[in-house]
């Protein structure tokens, strides 16, 4: 069989995305079976949620990077290439590793017709093991309970969060979306959720007790975020950390770092040699792109990048810009995929918007922009549509001063084209 190149590896995986969305794991768990179980060579910790998992591996992974631990990181969707996808230390996985797994494992993939994403979670996890990593921090996809990343043997899950979002594949109320992000949750493995809705803790108890798991909850109690410093106080039992800050911005990254630093105590628990001191460290130097990451140059609008695509997560965005930029209106550019409570969004966005840009998305499941204006309830005046999102970016820029800000928000797929191009938007 004729050896790929690093392009034609790749498009060999992205060419698995025809066998669309697989839910169940018999499939990868036998893959996984034929190159001799990678995942259970090195320690794991699972994380499921609506929102903040990708925030939350990332920080936990800078910690124990810091650590000295040789770690593994797993996260999607991707921005820009598939690689961002599998690090170890915060580099990507190399181009010849990705070539090397197709080349060996070809003939297999193509007769077992794995998904995309469970080929993308065993190559992970195949990286994880050669490269013979302490720790790997394991992102889900879609839900968790049949999630392709449910085969591993964790020493911690975490849910970081549960709201509505992919409602027609994990159920249309909250309890029965938490009833599959618990899924994750295995055999006397401890278990920790963030703040989730009342109506949801019950499920996540049901699912400890059956499994004799131990829950570990964070509690507004823990916290106290300081707005105006943009740090939090922790205070849980013996553990007390004042003037707590992190290098990402936003208010939903200081709930994000209260999860981390309780994951944290609680490994810390379990054995595993953790030393705050660094654990501060990696919090000051943790870097997640595209998560309300802030673009400035000294001549042109101040430019925010974020990745929110459901109704919380625009609400957390919102209001985070609002307690950093007060009552300064900007200019949003947005794109969305279907099935998305897009009237929600629209009216969180439009507390701080001087006028809102819909573009299409490069993907067949972008939002048909004239129907989604015509079933919007909002000022239709202060809505535009453009054919690219380089039309409205360009647009923007010209008629903004450097003092304003341009926003743009929506789904990765719109993230990830503005960093593929945005050196030819003019930065």
């Amino acid at each position: 069989m004729r050896k790929h190149s690093y392009v034609s590896a790749e498009k060999f995986i992205l060419s698995r995305e025809f066998f669309g969305m697989k839910l169940g794991l018999e499939n990868i768990t036998e893959f996984l079976s034929y190159i001799d179980n990678p995942q259970k060579k090195y320690l794991t910790i699972h994380i499921s949620g609506t929102n903040g998992k990708g925030s939350t591996a990332s920080i936990l992974a800078a910690i124990f990077q810091e650590n000295g631990y040789k770690t593994g990181l797993f996260t999607s969707p991707h921005l820009v290439s598939l690689r961002e996808r599998i690090r170890v230390n915060g580099n990507l996985i190399r181009k010849n590793s990705v070539t090397g797994f197709i080349n060996r494992n070809r003939s297999e993939l193509s007769r077992r017709k794995l998904s995309f994403f469970e080929l993308i979670s065993a190559m992970a996890f195949d990286y994880f093991s050669r490269q013979k990593v302490d720790v790997a921090i394991i992102e889900t996809g879609l839900g968790g309970r049949l999630d392709a990343t449910n085969v591993l043997s964790p020493i911690l899950t975490i849910t970081t969060g549960i709201s509505k979002d992919h409602s027609e594949i994990l159920g249309k109320s909250l309890p029965i979306i938490a009833k599959e992000k618990a899924g994750i949750i295995k055999p006397t493995v401890p278990h920790l959720v963030g703040l989730v809705p009342e109506n949801t803790l019950k499920v996540f108890k049901e699912k400890c007790k059956k499994e004799k798991s131990k829950l570990y909850k964070l509690s507004q109690n823990h916290f106290k975020i300081n707005p105006s410093k943009m740090t939090l106080d922790y205070n849980d039992d013996d553990i007390k950390l004042n003037n707590v800050s992190t290098s990402l911005n936003g208010i939903f990254q200081l709930h994000n770092t209260a999860l981390s630093i309780k994951a944290v105590k609680i490994l810390k628990q379990s054995g595993l040699k953790l030393s705050w001191n660094k654990v501060r460290k990696a919090l000051n130097e943790v870097s997640w792109q595209g998560r309300f990451q802030i673009i400035e140059n000294k001549s042109k609008p101040k430019i925010i990048l974020d990745v929110s695509h459901n109704v919380e997560g625009i609400d957390a965005f919102v209001k985070s810009y609002q307690m950093i930029f007060g009552e300064k209106k900007a200019e949003i550019i947005t794109g969305f995929v279907k099935r998305k409570e897009h009237q929600k969004m629209f009216d969180k966005l439009g507390g701080i918007a001087k006028k809102i840009n819909i573009v299409p998305l490069s993907t067949r499941r972008s939002v048909d922009l004239d129907e989604m204006i015509e079933n919007i309830h909002w000022r239709k005046s202060k809505i535009k549509k453009y054919a690219t999102l380089k039309t409205a970016y360009k647009n923007c820029l010209k008629n903004s001063f450097s003092d304003d800000i341009i926003i743009i928000i929506g789904s990765h797929y719109l993230i990830g084209e503005f960093f593929e191009k945005y050196k030819n938007y003019g930065f």
